[in-house]
């Protein structure tokens, strides 16, 4: 993810599958928060923000990487790179869903509700790249 790159053990696997099914864990406990506050809406809420705040995580966690792998000793370098294995790849993995995102945008169509769709596309996109930024921001500042 950052560059780094560290032989990718069976503790750093472990440590991957379970951050991953904590985020899918996670994932459902949002899905079912947003759903019950917002109700069932022309747009998928829930999905929505399970993206946005999955994409806030994974720049927050690679960029407190990046800042705490400047002028690190390899070892800190290494503990770095596993936590954006287990928080990155597992935990935001788990969280996040790309395919969810592409079944309700295909959904949206079939209904023919294109507009939505794009509403939908659009929000995905741009508060996902949003929230990166603001996560990669602020990790960098506290790292």
């Amino acid at each position: 993810m950052s560059g780094l790159m560290v032989e990718m053990s069976q503790l750093h696997l472990v440590g991957v599958a379970l951050g991953a099914g904590l985020g899918a864990v996670c994932r459902a406990a949002l899905d079912r928060t947003v759903t019950h506050r917002v109700g069932l809406t022309r747009l998928p809420w829930a999905t929505l923000v399970v993206n946005v705040v999955g994409s806030f995580i994974l720049g927050f966690v690679l960029g407190w990487s990046a800042r705490v792998g400047v002028g690190a000793s390899v070892d800190q370098a290494e503990s770095a790179r596993t936590l954006e294995l287990i928080i990155g790849v597992g935990f935001a993995g788990g969280l996040t869903t790309f395919s969810t995102f592409s079944w309700e945008s295909w959904s949206l169509i079939r209904e023919s509700r294109g507009r939505g769709m794009l509403v939908y596309a659009a929000l995905t996109i741009g508060l996902g790249l949003a929230a990166v930024a603001l996560g990669t921001a602020a990790g960098r500042a506290l790292g």
